[in-house]
């Protein structure tokens, strides 16, 4: 029998999928400098729609960002308020110029209020494309 519950399974086999099929985008190949990061932020139950607001104004911007090759922005289906966002960032230094930006220093008093929990992120590299 397994050790995990079974939400715990799938929340994970389904990040997971969602991060396989990102990874399949666009080109890239296992040498590719390119920085792939997936966060993670949940809302407090009453704090989803104002987490989802700040967030998609948060997205548009960055998306503009000198280096961001993609930003989505998701929901969870079955978990309101439950957000990841998947970007690719050209390379590190890409990513280290938008962690220092204003907005992402603004970014910071604005969730801690609605967050259920920190947020998480992952940044990852490409291994295999397709």
């Amino acid at each position: 029998m397994l050790s995990t519950d079974r939400r715990t399974f799938v929340r994970t086999a389904g990040t997971g999928a969602a991060a396989a099929a990102f990874m399949s985008v666009g080109p890239a190949n296992a040498a590719d400098d390119a920085l792939y990061v997936i966060a993670e932020l949940v809302a407090k139950p009453d704090k989803a729609d104002d987490l989802r607001k700040l967030l998609v104004e948060f997205v548009a911007g960055a998306r503009k960002k000198l280096g961001c090759k993609h930003y989505s922005l998701l929901e969870d289906r079955k978990q309101a308020g439950r957000f990841l966002t998947f970007e690719t960032w050209a390379d590190q230094a890409a990513i280290e110029a938008h962690m220092t930006t204003p907005a992402i220093k603004a970014a910071g008093p604005m969730l801690a209020p609605i967050l259920a929990k920190p947020f998480t992120q992952e940044f990852l590299k490409m291994v295999s494309d397709g």
